[in-house]
C-alpha cells in the first residue's frame, strides 16, 4: 500500500508526523518537523536558532517527491509557507493536529513546536481523517501573552510579539516596551511555553538541526554590519530574511532595557 511506503520513506527522512488530505483531484501530503531543543534559553525564537526550516522542510519533501514520482505521480509541487492552503488547516485535516486556543496548531508528539510542509500531487494516496482533538482552553497562554493579542477569544496578528519583532521601520513606545518585556529580537514563544500541551517536552530535533546554532544575538554581533555582510553571514538561518535593520533595532531597545 503506497501509503505505509510513503510513512517509511518519510521516517527514514526524520519525518514521524506525515498525512495526507484530498483537495479536488489532487492529494495533499503534509508533514511535521518538529524544532524543539528542551533547557534552551534565548533571545531569538526557537524555529529560527538552525538551519532555515523552509530550506530544511524542502530538501526534505523533495525525496518524498521522488518516491511520489517513481510510483507514477507526474504533479508534485513543494510548498513551505506559501501553499494556497493554511499550513495549519491542511495539518488538522491530514489527521496531524488541532488548534490550540493561540491559534497555533497542537500534536501530542511535538507540542506546537512543529513547523509544516505541504507537497499537491496528482498521486491517488488515501486520505487521513481530519484530528479531532481539542485544546484544554485552560487561558494560560492568554494570561501569558503580554501584548494581549490572544485576548476575546480570537488571535490579533498585529498585536503578536513576533509580529512586532518582525516589523521594518521605527517602533512604537508601547512595542518597543513590550519587546524590552518579552527580551526578544526575533518572534516570541511566551505562548508555547506557557501551554500545558508543551509541558514535559523532550529534544525532539533532527541532528542537522543542533549544528550552528544562533540561541542568541547581542549587538557587537552584527553592530558593524551592512545588509550585504549580514546576509553573508547569516543567510542560512529563517531570522536573515529582513536584513540587519531590524534586528540592530531590536537589540538596540534591549540594550538600553539592560542598562
Amino acid at each position: 500500500m503506497i501509503k505505509n511506503e510513503l510513512r517509511k520513506v518519510a521516517s527514514a527522512l526524520g519525518i514521524e508526523k506525515i498525512g495526507a488530505l484530498k483537495d479536488n483531484d489532487m492529494t495533499v501530503v503534509v508533514a511535521l518537523f518538529p524544532y524543539y531543543v528542551a533547557n534552551e534559553q534565548g533571545n531569538v525564537a526557537m524555529y529560527a536558532r538552525a538551519r532555515d526550516y523552509h530550506k530544511v522542510n524542502a530538501e526534505k519533501l523533495e525525496v518524498i517527491c521522488e518516491f511520489l514520482r517513481d510510483n507514477g505521480a507526474r504533479t508534485c509541487k513543494i510548498f513551505v509557507d506559501n501553499a494556497a492552503r493554511n499550513d495549519r488547516k491542511a495539518a488538522q485535516l491530514a489527521g496531524l493536529g488541532f488548534y490550540g486556543r493561540n491559534n497555533m496548531l497542537i500534536c501530542d508528539e511535538y507540542g506546537s513546536y512543529f513547523t509544516i510542509g505541504q507537497i499537491v500531487t496528482d498521486l491517488e494516496i488515501e486520505p487521513d481523517k481530519p484530528d479531532s482533538g481539542k485544546c484544554e482552553n485552560c487561558g494560560e497562554c492568554v494570561r501569558a501573552c503580554p501584548s494581549g493579542a490572544l485576548n476575546g477569544g480570537e488571535y490579533q496578528k498585529s498585536l503578536c510579539l513576533s509580529e512586532i519583532s518582525q516589523k521594518k521601520g521605527e517602533l512604537t513606545v508601547s512595542e518597543a516596551e513590550l519587546l524590552k518585556l518579552a527580551g526578544t529580537v526575533w518572534g516570541c514563544d511566551i505562548c508555547q511555553s506557557a501551554c500545558p500541551h508543551n509541558a514535559n517536552l523532550t529534544t525532539n530535533v533532527p541532528r542537522e538541526l543542533m549544528e550552528n546554532r544562533v540561541v542568541n544575538l547581542a549587538l557587537c554581533d552584527i553592530a558593524d554590519m551592512d545588509d550585504n555582510e549580514f546576509r553573508q553571514e547569516y543567510e542560512q538561518y529563517a531570522f536573515s530574511w529582513r536584513g540587519v535593520d531590524t534586528l540592530k533595532r531590536n537589540l538596540k531597545i534591549l540594550q538600553k532595557c539592560n542598562k
